[in-house]
């Protein structure tokens, strides 16, 4: 069952990785394969939304402008703000591509020019020209621009994310109230020494929309997708070389239908607000949710609300999964009255019906029930006998009972280990009920499986170590109880009563052990096992050496002891000269995530992007694998045996 349980989610998480989540949709503004980007028109929406301050923006492309604005369905008095706009065009120059293509990419370049629209200056970056390289700074000089748009040739790999990144610090130093980043590219990045991470951050910091038109067989349109839905702007995907000069008249209009709106910031104390902006001639408002305190930008940053429903709704709008969930369900309901009806329905054939009528009296029965408390539900019987079932099958129902031996606790390893996956499955749905995200139930689900797991090896690992701590002591007044003239058993009696625990429980434990008939090295064999300790087999070993070839116990018993202390003596001096390792370890194992909490408080914009799917991902999952690889090697390091 819990084979097909993980084989089910699997499959669904697959299902649910190739349904695109409806920003990375609104993200791929333009056309598809064969589409003719001179017929499409532009497509009305909000880019970013400033609520940092006392007075809101809103920014975005509307070619038919805007009628108001709207917050949580108040209207706000929205005044319009300048839409002057910087503009770096970026050009895509790879030596792998033919002549045409960057022939036809710069022709298309060089209608973007100063005075066109709200533009005010240009500005003109490479990709593959020894790297990413600054053709022309940012101007207001149309000659100026279209001599260094001219001046691109065919030279070198493709750098694209160095390119972004240097086009996005050169609109950083601007003063215009809208910067855009206008990118052709056409081939794979080969060169770049900067992430795509990177250029997003570079990007965001700049306050600077991102615009790609790009060749579908060579860009890297994927991520670039990704990019585009962090960062705002649009993204043409053009299925030949010749779709550049209609993807840069559709630019040009998105560029002149800019709007730039500034109100007061609304009252409330709501974290989210609901902000709609009217667009003349449409029935439909744009709408957004904002974030307050916070600059939301982009498809992603604007749409934060629906993250958490993105994955159901994506996974319910397939009908091969719609069915497989009503089949699950029914299946669920059948197997959940079988189980009630076996639970209610008494078993004329079980142990206890065949027993009972040898009971004597109830008193006997009602003091058992109360001894066993919970336990003694019909209900919970069952799913411990069942839980012991599945372990003991899967083969850890020994393992799990012998820690719970060696940790002193009174707990069946059914009973733990049913109570731990009760409350580990509750914990993880009422992790995903109030946060809305199934992986956070997933998470917090495995931390509860997990947790009670490493406490439980820590307490046995705390008692072993305080029983050999214990160990030269108890030795040496064994040896002395010897040397008074007792026999071993009652100085093993009589040093149970004087000793600490957990040494005095394990030593009454072979005193009784002993008295009920098994041997005393059997018995001190089974302790030495049991507490998983060395130096108390070799003790043992020693007294059964004394007792097959005689000899003076007591002088053995205290050279032994004697050896013990030394031997713990050079532990505590290898634990003193490895402890700047093991903190060494512990600092650089706790400074990655605390410097995330710390980045996160400071600045949630900056770190946000990296929890995002695809590289946010995979960059956090390989944080994670060479954190752990580092810090097992480190304690491989500093671990010594003695």
């Amino acid at each position: 069952m819990l084979r097909v349980g993980a084989w089910l989610l699997i499959v669904l998480s697959a299902i649910a990785g190739t349904a695109p989540t409806a920003a990375v949709a609104m993200a791929q503004e333009g056309q598809r394969e064969g589409d003719d980007p001179a017929a499409l028109a532009v497509n009305p929406r909000i880019e970013s939304v400033d609520a940092r301050r006392e007075e809101w923006s809103v920014t975005g492309v509307s070619p038919k402008g805007t009628s108001g604005v709207s917050v949580d369905g108040g209207d706000a008095d929205a005044g319009a703000a300048s839409t002057t706009t910087d503009v770096v065009v970026v050009i895509d120059n790879d030596r792998s591509l033919p002549n045409g293509n960057l022939q036809l990419s710069t022709d298309a370049a060089e209608s973007i020019l100063p005075g066109v629209g709200p533009i005010r200056r240009v500005g003109v970056v490479s990709t593959a020209k020894l790297g990413a390289r600054t053709e022309g700074s940012l101007s207001a000089d149309s000659g100026a621009v279209v001599s260094a748009v001219g001046d691109v040739i065919a030279d070198g790999d493709a750098a694209t994310w160095d390119a972004l990144t240097r086009a996005a610090d050169m609109l950083s130093a601007s003063d215009a109230p809208m910067k855009r980043v206008v990118a052709y590219l056409a081939a794979p990045d080969k060169l770049s020494t900067t992430s795509p991470g990177a250029a997003e951050t570079a990007l965001r910091l700049a306050d600077a929309r991102l615009d790609v038109m790009a060749l579908s067989s060579g860009a890297p349109v994927g991520r670039l997708t990704e990019m585009v839905g962090i960062t705002g702007g649009s993204l043409q995907q053009l299925s030949s070389d010749e779709k550049y000069a209609g993807a840069t008249r559709v630019e040009l209009e998105r560029i002149s239908s800019q709007f730039h709106l500034r109100f007061a910031a609304p009252g409330g104390d709501e974290r989210s607000v609901e902000l709609e902006v009217g667009v003349p001639g449409q029935d439909e408002p744009l709408t957004a949710s904002v974030e307050r305190s916070t600059s939301n930008v982009g498809a992603l940053g604007l749409s934060a609300p629906e993250a958490s429903r993105s994955m159901l709704s994506s996974l319910m709008s397939n009908v091969a999964v719609r069915w497989l969930a009503i089949l699950l369900l029914a299946a669920s309901v059948i197997g959940f009255v079988w189980s009630v009806l076996n639970l209610v329905v008494p078993d004329a054939n079980s142990l206890s019906s065949r027993l009972q009528v040898y009971e004597e009296s109830d008193g006997a029965l009602e003091g058992d029930d109360e001894e066993h408390g919970m336990m003694s539900v019909p209900i919970l019987q069952r799913a411990v006998d069942l839980t012991g079932e599945i372990a003991e099958k899967r083969g850890f129902l020994e393992s799990i009972e012998i820690s719970l031996e060696r940790a002193s606790l009174p707990l069946r390893a059914a009973e733990a280990m049913f109570f731990v996956a009760s409350a580990s499955v509750l914990l993880g749905i009422l992790a995903t009920v109030l946060t809305g995200s199934l992986l956070i139930g997933i998470v917090v689900l495995g931390f509860g499986l997990m947790i009670p797991k490493a406490v439980l090896d820590t307490l046995v690992r705390r008692r072993q170590k305080k029983f050999v701590a214990l160990l030269p002591d108890m030795l040496t007044l064994l040896a002395g109880t010897l040397k008074a003239g007792y026999s071993i058993t009652q100085a093993f009696e009589a040093v149970s009563k004087e000793v600490e625990e957990p040494m005095a429980k394990e030593l009454r434990r072979v005193v009784t052990e002993h008295r009920l008939g098994r041997t005393l090295e059997d018995a001190l064999d089974a302790t030495a096992e049991r507490m998983g300790s060395d130096d108390f087999a070799w003790t043992v070993m020693a007294i059964k050496i004394q007792r097959e070839v005689g000899g003076n116990l007591a002088e053995l018993l205290l050279t032994v002891a004697d050896t013990m202390t030394q031997r713990e003596r050079l532990r505590r001096d290898v634990k003193s000269l490895t402890a700047e390792g093991r903190v060494s370890a512990f600092i650089l194992g706790l400074l990655p995530p605390a410097l995330g909490v710390v980045m996160f408080v400071m600045n949630r914009d900056y770190i946000s992007s990296l929890f995002t799917p695809g590289l946010g991902y995979f960059m956090i999952g390989a944080a994670l694998v060479a954190m752990i690889v580092g810090f097992m090697w480190m304690k491989k390091i500093i671990t010594i045996e003695v």
